[in-house]
C-alpha cells in the first residue's frame, strides 16, 4: 500500500493546526488538535464554567469546608496512581502484632496482608494497567477483612482489627472506580463541592478535565455538547479527535481525563438524557484513561437515572449519597459562619449569640440572610427580623432571576418570563386547593412554550424547587410538582397573598381561611400566624387588624413575636397589651420574662417594663404569673432556671462587672424573686450585693416597697429587719 504524503501547511501559534494529505492526486485538509491547544481550551472551559457558577450564586468561593471524606474520595478517584503511595503508606503502619499473639495462643496461623506482589507491580503502575491493579488490590484487602470478620476463634477482638482494614477497603473503592455519582438533596452544596474540587484540586494539579452541567447538554448528543463547550467556534473537530489527544497527554502524565457533569437532573429531557448518558458512559469504558463524575438530586436520581446502577458498567460505578456531615462541632461552625460572612462582605460590630445559633442551625436561612445583606454594614445584629429579611430577599432575588433569564440565559432560550407572577400563581393555587405542597407544575404555567425556562429557574434557585411525586401503582407514573424549599418562606408568601389579595377581594373568605386553615395542627399555623401578626402591624385597615387580633392564636403569637419588633416601633398600645398578657394565666410567661430581663439596652420592652408590671400585680397575679415560672436545676421543666441566674450573678458580683445601671438592675431582679421557691439562696446573694452597693441597693428596695403585693412587701421587711437595714 502506498503511504500518503503528509505535510503540515498551516500552524498559527498553538491553534488551528491542519495537515494536508495527498493521496492519488487528492488533496485533503484535516483539522488536528495540538496537545497545548487542548490543554488551553480545557482550562478556558473550566474557568468559564466556574465563573458561570459564581455569577449564578451556586459557587461561593472560599466557603467550602472539608469536614468529611468525600473530597479525599474524589481525589483518589481522579488521581489514583498519584495517591497509590498514600494507600501503601497507610498499609505500612497497620499493626497486627496483638492479633497474631492471640492467634498463636490459639495455635492458629498468623495473619498477614501479603502484599509483596502488589508492591512489585506498583513500581510499573500506569494508566493502562491501573484499573486491573486496583480492582485486584481491593478484592485482596476485602478478603483479608472478611477473614478477620468471620474468624471463628477471635472473639471480641475481631472488631478492633476489622475496623483497621475497613477504612482501607472504603478508600480502595474509589481507586478502582471509573464512574462516580454524587446524590444529595436540593440545596446541600453539590455544585459548590464540585466547583471547589475542580478549582482547588484538578486545575491546580493540572489534571485534564472538562466541567459541564446537565442543563447545557443536548439530551440526545452528549459528545457534540462537550465539543461545543471545549471548542465553541470550531465545527471541524470530532469527539474522537479530542480523545486521541487527551489520551496522549494522560499517558505522558500518568493522569486521567475526567469528564464532570454537574446536575444531570437539570437536563430538560431527563428521560432521553438518562438513556443517552448510559450509552455514553458505557462507550467510555473502553477508554482506559477516561473517568466520569456525575451529580444528581437524590429524588430525581431515583426516578430518572437509576438505570445507571443496572448498566453494563455498574461494577465500575460508585455512589456518594451524602455531602453534608451532620452535627458539626463548634469550631467548624464558627469557621463556616466566618467564611460566609466574609464571602458576602457583611460587616458588623456585634452579633447576639442566640441569633448566630439560629442562623447556623438552618443553613438555608443563613444563606438567605447573607444574600440579602450582601455588602452591608449591619452594626449590631440582635435579631433576624424574618419578615423584613424575607421581603428584601424576595424582591432582590426575583429581580436578579428575571434579569438573568430574560437577558443572558446561556441556553439559547429567549423569552420574557416573570418569576414573581409564577411564584404568585403557585401560592394562589396552594390557597385555592388548601394544599401547601406538591402543586402540579403544569397547572401554574400560562403556556408550555416557556416551560423549559421555568424548569431552569426551578433547578437553579433556592426559593422554590421542582420535585417528582409518585402515583403509586397508577399507569400515569410520576408527576412534576412545585414546592418551596423553606416552609417559613412559603408561609411568608401565603400570608402576604392572604392580606393583599384574598382580604382585598373578600373579607369573608379571608376570615374563613384563617379560621379553617391557620389553626392548631395545621401546617400553616406556626408560620402564617407569625407573619400575619407582623404584616397586620403595618396596615392602617382597622377591619384587617380586628380580624387578625380576634384569632384564638393571637395572644400567644403577640407574646412571642413582639420581641422581634424593632424597639423603636413599639407603641403604647403594644406595651399595654403585653402588660395585660403578663397578668393572663393562660399565657406562657417563661420567654416573656426572659426577654424582658435580657432587654436591658432598649427603651421600651426592657427589664424596667417587667418591674413596673410586677409592681402593679396583686398577690395571686404575682404568684401565678411570675414566682411560679421559676424552677431549680433539679426541677425546671418549662421554667426559668433560678440556679442558673444565681450562679451567673454570684460569679459577676466581685469581678468588677457590676459597673452600669443595667447590670445593677439584674441584681434588683433578686428582690422580685424573694417569693420564689427556695428563696433563701436569692436573699443570701442580694444581701452580699447590698453590702457591696449600699446606696444603690437601698434605692431599689425603696422602689419595690411601693408594690401592690403585700406579701412581697412583708418579705422585704423581714429581710431588712434581719440585716439591720434602714430604708
Amino acid at each position: 500500500m502506498k503511504t500518503p504524503f503528509i505535510k503540515v501547511i498551516n500552524v498559527i501559534g498553538n491553534k488551528h493546526a491542519k495537515v494536508t494529505i495527498i493521496e492519488n492526486q487528492t488533496v485533503i485538509e484535516k483539522r488536528i488538535i495540538l496537545k497545548d491547544e487542548l490543554i488551553s481550551a480545557l482550562r478556558n472551559q473550566n474557568d468559564a464554567q466556574i465563573n458561570t457558577q459564581i455569577n449564578s450564586g451556586k459557587y461561593l468561593k472560599n466557603t467550602f469546608l472539608e469536614v468529611g471524606n468525600q473530597k479525599d474520595y474524589l481525589r483518589y478517584f481522579c488521581s489514583p496512581i498519584f495517591y497509590s503511595d498514600k494507600i501503601f503508606d497507610i498499609i505500612d503502619v497497620l499493626d497486627f502484632r496483638y492479633l497474631n499473639m492471640n492467634l498463636e495462643k490459639k495455635s492458629e496461623p498468623t495473619f498477614s496482608l501479603e502484599l509483596e506482589n502488589f508492591l512489585i507491580e506498583k513500581r510499573n503502575l500506569e494508566i493502562n494497567n491501573s484499573f486491573d491493579f486496583f480492582v485486584r488490590l481491593y478484592q485482596h484487602i476485602e478478603s483479608k477483612k472478611q477473614f478477620i470478620e468471620h474468624h471463628p476463634r477471635l472473639g471480641n477482638i475481631k472488631t478492633r482489627f476489622e475496623l483497621k482494614i475497613r477504612d482501607l477497603v472504603d478508600d480502595l473503592i474509589y481507586f478502582k472506580s471509573k464512574v462516580i455519582l454524587i446524590t444529595e438533596m436540593a440545596g446541600q452544596g453539590k455544585t459548590n463541592f464540585l466547583c471547589d474540587f475542580v478549582e482547588n484540586f484538578l486545575l491546580k494539579k493540572n489534571v485534564l478535565n472538562v466541567f459541564l452541567t446537565g442543563i447545557e447538554i443536548k439530551s440526545d448528543d452528549i459528545r457534540q455538547s462537550i465539543i461545543k463547550r471545549i471548542f465553541p467556534d470550531d465545527g471541524n473537530i470530532t469527539f474522537s479527535d479530542i480523545l486521541d489527544v487527551a489520551e496522549k497527554i494522560c499517558k505522558e502524565k500518568n493522569e486521567f481525563f475526567v469528564i464532570i457533569i454537574d446536575g444531570i437532573n437539570e437536563n430538560y429531557n431527563t428521560k432521553i438524557f438518562s438513556n443517552s448518558l448510559e450509552l455514553f458512559i458505557s462507550d467510555m469504558q473502553k477508554y482506559e484513561f477516561v473517568k466520569i463524575v456525575l451529580s444528581c438530586r437524590s429524588e430525581y436520581y431515583k426516578d430518572n437515572f437509576v438505570n445507571l446502577e443496572n448498566s453494563t458498567f455498574s461494577n465500575a460505578l460508585t455512589v456518594i449519597d451524602s455531602l453534608m456531615k451532620r452535627n458539626l462541632d463548634g469550631k467548624i461552625l464558627e469557621k463556616f459562619f466566618n467564611n460566609y460572612i466574609d464571602h458576602f462582605n457583611i460587616s458588623y460590630r456585634y452579633i447576639n449569640e442566640d441569633v448566630k445559633g439560629q442562623l447556623l442551625s438552618n443553613f438555608l436561612l443563613f444563606r438567605i440572610f447573607c444574600e440579602t445583606y450582601e455588602n452591608n454594614d449591619l452594626d449590631v445584629i440582635d435579631n433576624i427580623y424574618k419578615e423584613e429579611l424575607f421581603n428584601n430577599y424576595y424582591l432582590k432575588k426575583t429581580t436578579e432571576i428575571n434579569n438573568r433569564l430574560n437577558n443572558s440565559n446561556g441556553s439559547n432560550l429567549i423569552s420574557s418570563i416573570d418569576i414573581k407572577n409564577f411564584i404568585k400563581k403557585a401560592v394562589k393555587k396552594m390557597i385555592e386547593k388548601k394544599q401547601y405542597t406538591n402543586i402540579v407544575l403544569d397547572e401554574i404555567l400560562d403556556s408550555r412554550d416557556d416551560k423549559e425556562l421555568y424548569v431552569r429557574f426551578l433547578d437553579e434557585n433556592i426559593l422554590i424547587k421542582r420535585d417528582l411525586i409518585e402515583y403509586g401503582n397508577s399507569i400515569f407514573g410520576s408527576s412534576e410538582v412545585v414546592n418551596f424549599t423553606f416552609d417559613e418562606f412559603r408561609d411568608f408568601l401565603i400570608s402576604d397573598f392572604l392580606i393583599n389579595d384574598v382580604f382585598v377581594n373578600s373579607k369573608e373568605d379571608f376570615t374563613n381561611f384563617l379560621l379553617n386553615e391557620v389553626k392548631k395542627d395545621s401546617p400553616l399555623m406556626e408560620g402564617c400566624s407569625t407573619f400575619l401578626f407582623y404584616k397586620s402591624r403595618k396596615t392602617t385597615d382597622a377591619d384587617l387588624k380586628s380580624i387578625i387580633s380576634a384569632q384564638i392564636w393571637f395572644k400567644d403569637v403577640f407574646a412571642k413575636c413582639i420581641f422581634n419588633i424593632k424597639d423603636d416601633d413599639i407603641s403604647e398600645e403594644d406595651k399595654n397589651t403585653l402588660k395585660e398578657l403578663l397578668s393572663d394565666v393562660s399565657i406562657q410567661k417563661k420567654k416573656i420574662i426572659l426577654n424582658l430581663i435580657n432587654n436591658g439596652n432598649v427603651k421600651n420592652l426592657n427589664i424596667d417594663f417587667l418591674f413596673d408590671s410586677l409592681l402593679d400585680m396583686n398577690e395571686d397575679e404575682y404568684r401565678l404569673n411570675f414566682s411560679e415560672n421559676f424552677g431549680t436545676s433539679s426541677y425546671r421543666y418549662n421554667k426559668i432556671d433560678q440556679d442558673d441566674i444565681l450562679s451567673f450573678l454570684t460569679e459577676k458580683l466581685y469581678s468588677g462587672w457590676v459597673n452600669t445601671e443595667n447590670r445593677h438592675k439584674l441584681f434588683e431582679l433578686l428582690i422580685y424573686m424573694f417569693l420564689n421557691d427556695r428563696n433563701y439562696a436569692v436573699k443570701e446573694l442580694f444581701e452580699k450585693y447590698y453590702f457591696q452597693n449600699i446606696e444603690i441597693a437601698t434605692l431599689k428596695l425603696r422602689k419595690v416597697m411601693n408594690a401592690k403585693n403585700e406579701v412581697l412587701k412583708n418579705e422585704i421587711n423581714k429581710f431588712i429587719q434581719r440585716y439591720g437595714i434602714s430604708l
